[in-house]
């Protein structure tokens, strides 16, 4: 796990190159430490994800997962809660999070980056859910982020056939905004991407989050009740103040 600062901007680099950057219990819980750590950081207002030695992440490292597998059912919870204790962290946190995406992305790892709020892909990225074929189920959130992504069927197809698919199929099915030249290439669009988050208000920024992720897991009534209480706060606050204020003066010089 390495972390470095760019401005305002911290980028938290999955740093696992002999193994593609796969994950075990110990590298989630340090990006969940590490992404904690950023949202409370007042000087910190957004992040980039990435990984080193040219991929993002093969997902679950094997070694790891072998010592659980016919374990007792505790150990297998445990191992699962700590990657969702990640989805969460990036889910709820107040920052922004821009995945930069370079060549394998599988399993827990795709799921991963389709956690974060934006995610830019360079050309050699390729993205596979692979879990049904090592006879497991999706995981790190995958079977609640994809449906809502893709739809249902395409997410069926992708998670019960288990195709790798390439950056552009990527792009079109609507799983990144972005799909760049190279692995240098993704991560500087990234950075510029979360550069420019972080010139925003960030309470603006960050009920903007909260206010999308729940829109989710409401109905109509439900969102539009959210949306009146979370723009009362906005409209409360000083970044809402200061920029109605200029726009008043604005209007009276015209």
């Amino acid at each position: 796990m390495a972390t470095a600062d760019r401005g305002s901007v911290r980028i938290l680099t999955i740093d696992r190159p002999g193994r593609r950057n796969a994950m075990g219990t110990a590298t989630a819980e340090a990006l969940e430490l590490a992404l904690r750590a950023a949202a409370d950081d007042d000087a910190v207002h957004a992040v980039v994800l990435t990984g080193t030695g040219g991929h993002f992440s093969a997902g679950g490292d094997a070694e790891s997962i072998l010592e659980h597998v016919g374990g007792e059912d505790p150990e297998l919870l445990a191992l699962m809660r700590a990657f969702h204790r990640l989805v969460v962290e990036i889910w709820e946190s107040r920052l922004p999070v821009v995945a930069a995406v370079s060549g394998v992305a599988y399993g827990g790892g795709v799921n991963l980056a389709l956690a974060c709020d934006l995610v830019v892909l360079s050309e050699d990225a390729r993205l596979c859910q692979v879990f049904v074929h090592r006879g497991v189920v999706p995981d790190v959130g995958g079977a609640w982020l994809l449906p809502r992504l893709v739809g249902m069927q395409r997410a069926k197809e992708l998670m019960l056939l288990g195709p790798e698919i390439d950056a552009r199929h990527a792009e079109r099915l609507g799983l990144a905004n972005a799909v760049e030249p190279d692995a240098e290439a993704a991560l500087e669009r990234a950075v510029a991407l979360a550069e420019q988050l972080a010139t925003l208000p960030p309470y603006t920024v960050a009920l903007s989050k909260k206010l999308i992720n729940h829109s989710s897991a409401d109905d109509l009534r439900g969102s539009l009740e959210r949306e009146a209480v979370t723009q009362a706060a906005a409209l409360r606050a000083r970044p809402a103040t200061e920029a109605f204020e200029a726009f008043r003066r604005k209007e009276a010089q015209a």
